[in-house]
C-alpha cells in the first residue's frame, strides 16, 4: 500500500437559511478518487457546504503533506470559496493546488494565471487525475499526463484533450468517502440519494454548459451492471428512493427501456424520484413507456421547455412541437408520473410579449395536468456555450479575472444581463420569484421535505404570487425586498 495522502475538497456555493436544506453528494470528486483509492493512495475529500469546522479538518489535512489537493468548481459563487480554499492551503506551502470541473476545464489558461492554482484537468478526471496523482507523487513530468493544463517556469501548458472513459470499466464508486447518508433528502416521501448512470447528452442546447464540457457525446454503462450497482447501493445505505441524475437518461431510448426493465426484473421495490427526458424522446414514447416507468417505480419526468416563445426556442436550438407537449401533457393525466417542466427567461434580446408567450405556456401545462409542475430559472450566460457569445454581443462584460466568474448566477440577473432594461429586470426577477408559488405543487403542496412555516406562509401567498405571474405584474415588488433584506432570495455569497 502507498498511504500517501491525497485531499480533495467540494467548496460550498452559498450560505444562509434554506427552506429546504439539502446538498447532493459531490459526484464528481467521489468519481475521481474512486480510482486513487484503488491504487492504495489514501483519500480524504472535504466537503465545505457540511464541515462547519472545515478550517480546522483542512489545517490537520494539510499537516498530513498531501500529494496534492484538489478543488472542483463551476461558474458562479462556488468559485469564489474556491478560491479562498486555494489561497489557504497555498499559504501553508507544499501541496499543489489542482482544480477540476466545468469552469476551470472551460477556461483552463484564466484559471492558471491564478497564483494559487498550479494545475488543472479539463474534463473528466478519473484517468487523468489518478496518473497526474501518480506522475506529482514520483517526480516525474507533467507533460505526459493527457487532460491537463500546467504551469512549467511560468508558461501555460497543455497536453491535449484526453479520449472520454469506458464507465464499465470502473469499479464500484467509494461512496463511503462521503458517508452518503448525510447527503440524504426525502421527496416523495422516501428517503433518496441521487446515482448515475450515463453521462453526457447529444443535444446542441446554446445555453448548456453539458455541450462543451461532454462534447456533445453520450456514454453510458451496461443496463445489467448499472443495476446491480444501484441495487449494491441503496441495500448499503438502507434508503428506498433514488436521483438518477443523467443529464438525458433517455438519449439511447432502447438503452433507457432496458434499465428499468431489468429494475423491474430485479424486484427492487424503489421510488424513482426523478429521470430528465428530452423532448425529441418524449415525443416518441408510448403509454407502454410511461406503465413501464411507473412499474419501475418513476415518479417524476423532468423535461427542458426554456421558452414559450418559438423565436426563442430556435435561438436556444430546442425543437419543440408545442401542440404535440400540449397532447402528451394532457396524455399524462392517465399515469401516475408527475412532469416537471424547466422554463428559463432573461434571454438576450427577449421581450416582454415573449415573457408572456413563456407564461402562458407553463400555466397552460399546469391547469391541465393536476400532477404537473414547473421549475422557472433566469438565463445564466456560461462561458464556451455558443448562447454567451451572443450574450457579448448584447453587452455582457467578460470577466477578465476568476473572481469575477462568481457572479454568475441564475439569481443575480442585475450584473450580467446588461440586455435587460430597469422594467425588464423588475419583471424577469418577480416572476422568477413568484413561480415558486403560484402553482398548487411546489411549496403549496410540497413533494420534497420542505420546513413547514415555509409551506403555510407559500399558501398564504399564493394569491397574491398567481397575480403577479399571470398578469405580469411588478409593481411594488415589496415582498422581493424583504425576501433579499433577509437574505433568503438572490443571495450574493
Amino acid at each position: 500500500m502507498n498511504n500517501k495522502r491525497v485531499l480533495l475538497i467540494y467548496p460550498r456555493h452559498t450560505m444562509g437559511w434554506q427552506a429546504q436544506p439539502w446538498v447532493d453528494i459531490p459526484m464528481g470528486l467521489v468519481c475521481i478518487a474512486t480510482p486513487v483509492l484503488e491504487a492504495g493512495y489514501d483519500v480524504k475529500i472535504i466537503d465545505q457546504r457540511l464541515e462547519p469546522d472545515w478550517r480546522n479538518i483542512l489545517r490537520s489535512e494539510l499537516d498530513k503533506n498531501p500529494v496534492c489537493v484538489g478543488i472542483s468548481s463551476t461558474t458562479g459563487p462556488q468559485l469564489r470559496y474556491a478560491l479562498e480554499l486555494s489561497k489557504i492551503v497555498k499559504a501553508d506551502g507544499g501541496a499543489p493546488v489542482v482544480w477540476g470541473g466545468v469552469h476551470p476545464s472551460i477556461l483552463p489558461e484564466q484559471t492558471l494565471q491564478n497564483e494559487n492554482i498550479d494545475i488543472v484537468v479539463q474534463g473528466e478526471g478519473e484517468e487523468t487525475f489518478l496518473e497526474l496523482v501518480s506522475a506529482l507523487d514520483k517526480g516525474t513530468s507533467l507533460s505526459a499526463v493527457k487532460g491537463i493544463w500546467y504551469k512549467d517556469d511560468g508558461t501555460i501548458r497543455s497536453t491535449g484533450l484526453r479520449p472520454f472513459i469506458d464507465l464499465d470499466k470502473q469499479p464500484p464508486l467509494a461512496y463511503h468517502l462521503v458517508e452518503p447518508r448525510r447527503y440524504i433528502r426525502k421527496v416523495f416521501g422516501v428517503e433518496r440519494l441521487s446515482f448515475i448512470t450515463s453521462r453526457g447528452c447529444p443535444h446542441g442546447c446554446t445555453f448548456c454548459f453539458n455541450s462543451v464540457f461532454d462534447r456533445r457525446r453520450w456514454r453510458s454503462m451496461d443496463p445489467d451492471l448499472a443495476v446491480q450497482r444501484l441495487k449494491d447501493f441503496l441495500e448499503r445505505y438502507r434508503i428506498k428512493g433514488v436521483f438518477i441524475i443523467d443529464s438525458n437518461f433517455f438519449a439511447n431510448i432502447d438503452w433507457g427501456r432496458k434499465v428499468l426493465r431489468a429494475i423491474i426484473k430485479a424486484d427492487m421495490d424503489i421510488v424513482i424520484t426523478r429521470l430528465h427526458i428530452a423532448f425529441d424522446t418524449l415525443a416518441k414514447m408510448t403509454d407502454d413507456d410511461f406503465i413501464l416507468l411507473e412499474k419501475a417505480g418513476c415518479r417524476c419526468i423532468s423535461i427542458g421547455i426554456e421558452s414559450g416563445s418559438e423565436r426563442i426556442r430556435s435561438l436556444l436550438k430546442k425543437d419543440i412541437d408545442v401542440p404535440r407537449l400540449l397532447e402528451i401533457n394532457r396524455n399524462l393525466t392517465k399515469f401516475s408520473l408527475m412532469p416537471l417542466y424547466f422554463f428559463m427567461i432573461g434571454f438576450p434580446g427577449e421581450t416582454k410579449e415573449e415573457l408572456a408567450e413563456t407564461v402562458s405556456l407553463f400555466r397552460r401545462l399546469v391547469n391541465e395536468n393536476p400532477m404537473a409542475s414547473k421549475s422557472v430559472n433566469i438565463y445564466t450566460p456560461f462561458p464556451g456555450t455558443e448562447l454567451f457569445n451572443l450574450a457579448v454581443k448584447y453587452g455582457l462584460d467578460v470577466p477578465q479575472r476568476m473572481e469575477d466568474w462568481s457572479h454568475f448566477n441564475y439569481r443575480n440577473l442585475t450584473k450580467n444581463a446588461p440586455w435587460a432594461s430597469r422594467e425588464m429586470r423588475s419583471l424577469i426577477e418577480v416572476l422568477d420569484f413568484c413561480s415558486f408559488f403560484a402553482d398548487r405543487r411546489s411549496y403549496l403542496q410540497p413533494f420534497k421535505e420542505t420546513n413547514k412555516l415555509v409551506v403555510l406562509i407559500s399558501k398564504l401567498y399564493a394569491p397574491i404570487a398567481r397575480f403577479r405571474v399571470e398578469r405580469l405584474n411588478h409593481s411594488f415588488p415589496l415582498e422581493i425586498k424583504l425576501a433579499k433584506i433577509l437574505r433568503l432570495y438572490a443571495r450574493q455569497e
